[in-house]
């Protein structure tokens, strides 16, 4: 009884019309652009910008932050390869039509709560609880745009944060985790799925995985320098985004998606290290 009252309020559509319609009107695109949030390569582009800043003080500390995305986004498909379950747009007039892919885990959810959650755990800026306070809203926000657009249950939001928090705040409080290895086997986790059905973002997570993988071992004791980060941020962030727009509208052959990405994150994590030292 009680595991079907619960499966009833986790994985039923009436579940997702009682909530879009307890969101006013009025805030119903915000909140529907929020899903945003937890987009692939918006996440993929924040744990980079992380990268980044904690460079100066913690390179490793950022790198793992990194390596949290592709891992999310390996597992992610995993699962969803695994347990097949399908998503609620067929039985909800609001959800759009056509929209493919497998319900559970929710990525957006998961990708959201593991990159913002090891941000929140990695960070000293404020203090703990305004950091996990202020994680948490945009995990919230990504999980309901989830439900409000129809395109999955609120079991796969839940299971998904979940997982993504245990995922992202476990790694970063585990000391002396190697990144290197953290992008190999993500990379490796992201190979493995491809005999499975669901293979979104795979390309993109393999092609990353590598590159940083391969990057990393080349580079991670090089000295930090502070110009060519700065700068290589207008050139690698909207080679990330851009990408990921033009294989979500037209298209792009895996080939390409996988060589861009691994191009992408090569250049990110180089950006990190004195230019001058490159070729020494």
């Amino acid at each position: 009884m009680v595991r079907c009252t619960i499966d009833a309020l986790l994985f039923d559509p009436a579940t997702n019309e009682t909530v879009r319609a307890a969101v006013p009107a009025p805030l119903l695109p915000g909140v529907e652009f929020a899903t945003h949030l937890g987009d692939p390569a918006t996440v993929l582009a924040v744990a980079t910008g992380y990268f980044w800043l904690s460079a100066p003080t913690d390179r490793d500390r950022g790198a793992r932050v990194l390596a949290v995305a592709l891992l999310a986004f390996a597992i992610t498909n995993g699962l969803k390869g695994l347990v097949l379950f399908e998503r609620p747009v067929e039985q909800l007039a609001f959800a759009a039509d056509g929209y493919g892919g497998y319900s559970f885990p929710s990525g957006h959810s998961l990708g959201a709560a593991a990159v913002y959650g090891a941000m929140a755990t990695a960070s000293d800026w404020a203090t703990p609880r305004r950091r996990y306070t202020v994680a948490g809203a945009g995990i919230a926000l990504v999980a309901l745009s989830r439900l409000v657009l129809g395109v999955h249950y609120l079991g796969d939001v839940v299971g998904g944060a979940c997982l993504g928090l245990a995922l992202g705040v476990g790694l970063l409080r585990v000391p002396n985790v190697d990144p290197g290895r953290l992008f190999a086997l993500a990379g490796v986790l992201a190979i493995a799925s491809y005999g499975l059905p669901a293979r979104a973002f795979m390309p993109a997570t393999v092609g990353a995985a590598l590159g940083a993988a391969v990057t990393w071992r080349m580079l991670e004791d090089r000295p930090f320098g502070t110009c060519n980060a700065v700068l290589s941020l207008g050139v690698v962030l909207p080679v990330l985004l851009g990408v990921r727009l033009l294989s979500r509208g037209w298209g792009l052959h895996w080939s390409v998606e996988l060589g861009s990405y691994a191009l992408a994150l090569s250049l990110a994590l180089a950006a990190s290290v004195r230019w001058e030292t490159l070729l020494q």
